[in-house]
């Protein structure tokens, strides 16, 4: 506190009049302490439920609803063992070479000109080194391994040129739905001895990991909920291309009185808890009220700070957008939201603007006062806040010379907050006496919440700089939160 100059003469300061249609006026306040200063408040709440309506007194079968999807299995190139010289120049021995797509390792049987058998194991990936001698070599793979040939001989001569034999062991398949197929398919692949080769759903636009098939023909099962019955196929691979299956079946479709829109509880939460305080100061020499001005003083700031809590408080989460991210007219904006609280919120909304906008409401007469509250037309309370930030997600002074703000709705307001408080202490380093005036609040609002851009720039102004969208903010937070952590 400054020191009074001599020569002056002290008198009372002139009554002050804390100023009105802030938060506070237009929310619900309760003053009482309780355990919500902890953590705050959680409440259910039906003022955003949704219905439906049906058309008529009795109810009529509605058309059957018929679904549709393509799903398309697709055979790769064959992998399997590829004999090999160890190198363009080499004059003796070979290498067996196993694909790295081979579902396991394989077993070729070798036998010499001689007549001699080697059993040579190759792995997925691996290769194994096979020392030869000029003459017909015959390398046989294991029974039922699906090869499209299981024995070769083939003619080794020192010098020769390239001695590449390659056997198809398995081809990959990989299955596919259309994008514009309506349901998700079930399919399961059996081999002709009825064993289940592959089993697996696929999403519409979605494909499947793919999955080694030794050649031969397969029986496809497919069928999706719904369906009275599953479907048949054959898949046939290696097969010329992609092999396409159609589905397609109708369901009862019920009646037009079904009513199959289902609700759980809606929960609303509070913001966390926050105390708003006040600190005075002086020298004790006739500083005798200090609890008493510190309590004044928190009278006068308490709506502002609340106000600025409150905005941060709604930064924080991500409102509907009725007319998206451009900035519109203040009568649009207005509309807006009037309209879509009409549609998602059950009640009467609670508009929120920072307060150097006051002037465009009453000048299109979109307000008027009904004791010591602002409604809009059709009734809705307004606040103007001297605490709300024009951008919540970057707060900052008022700029009215920008000409833009973010015009918000919720659903009703309600502030929880606690007795106020003073605690006075003497610090003896300073001679100073001080006191503290507190008060702890919780806020939250109803369900609904919403926001529009509103430009009240004349067309001579400057263009001011676009505010983001209250779900990039919220995005842009987030990125920045995992970012941070």
């Amino acid at each position: 506190m400054s020191t009074p100059i001599p020569g002056r003469v002290e008198v009372d300061a002139p009554p002050i009049e804390p100023y009105t249609y802030g938060l506070l006026s237009v929310a619900q306040v309760i003053t009482a302490d309780g355990r919500w200063q902890m953590g705050g408040v959680e409440y259910e709440t039906d003022a955003c439920a949704q219905g439906g309506r049906v058309e008529g007194s009795c109810p009529v079968p509605n058309p059957p609803l018929v679904q549709a999807a393509t799903l398309t299995a697709t055979p790769g190139a064959g992998v399997g063992v590829r004999i090999a010289r160890p190198s363009a120049t080499a004059t003796s021995g070979v290498v067996l070479i196993g694909d790295p797509a081979l579902p396991g390792p394989v077993t070729v049987e070798v036998t010499s000109p001689a007549g001699d058998v080697t059993q040579v194991e190759v792995p997925p990936g691996g290769s194994s080194p096979l020392d030869t001698t000029d003459g017909a070599w015959t390398f046989t793979y294991p029974a039922g391994s699906g090869c499209t040939a299981t024995t070769v001989t083939s003619l080794y001569e020192a010098g020769a040129g390239d001695f590449g034999s390659c056997l198809s062991l398995a081809y990959p398949v990989q299955w596919s739905s259309a994008a514009d197929s309506q349901v998700p398919v079930t399919y399961t692949v059996r081999a002709p001895d009825g064993t289940v080769v592959q089993a697996g759903t696929v999403a519409p636009g979605a494909q499947s990991p793919a999955v080694s098939y030794g050649p031969g023909t397969y029986e496809v099962e497919f069928t999706a909920t719904g369906a009275s019955a599953p479907q048949t196929g054959t898949l046939t691979v290696p097969g010329a291309g992609p092999q396409p299956f159609s589905l397609s079946f109708a369901f009862d479709a019920g009646t037009s009185h079904d009513k199959p829109l289902s609700e759980g509880l809606n929960w609303v939460g509070s913001g966390g808890p926050f105390t708003v305080y006040t600190r005075v100061e002086c020298n004790p020499v006739a500083f005798t009220d200090a609890s008493n001005r510190a309590m004044a003083r928190l009278r006068l700031v308490e709506p502002r700070e609340v106000e600025k809590a409150f905005s941060l408080q709604l930064a924080g989460e991500e409102p509907r957008l009725p007319v998206g991210e451009a900035a519109v007219a203040l009568r649009v904006a207005l509309g807006a939201l009037e309209a879509d609280a009409a549609l998602y919120y059950g009640g009467q909304p609670t508009l929120h603007a920072p307060r150097w906008t006051q002037p465009y409401f009453t000048a299109d007469l979109l307000v008027s006062q009904q004791g010591q509250v602002l409604r809009t037309e059709l009734e809705s309370r307004i606040a103007f806040g001297g605490g709300y930030y024009d951008d919540p997600a970057a707060p900052g002074e008022p700029d009215p010379a920008g000409g833009q703000f973010w015009l918000y709705a919720t659903g009703t307001v309600t502030a929880r907050r606690s007795q106020s408080f003073v605690n006075e202490a003497f610090e003896p380093p300073t001679n100073s006496l001080v006191a503290i005036a507190e008060r702890t609040y919780v806020l939250d609002h109803d369900c609904y919440l919403a926001a529009v851009l509103v430009t009240v720039a004349t067309p001579a102004a400057a263009e001011p700089a676009a505010l983001a969208s209250p779900r990039r903010q919220a995005a842009r937070r987030k990125s920045t939160s995992k970012e941070t952590n």
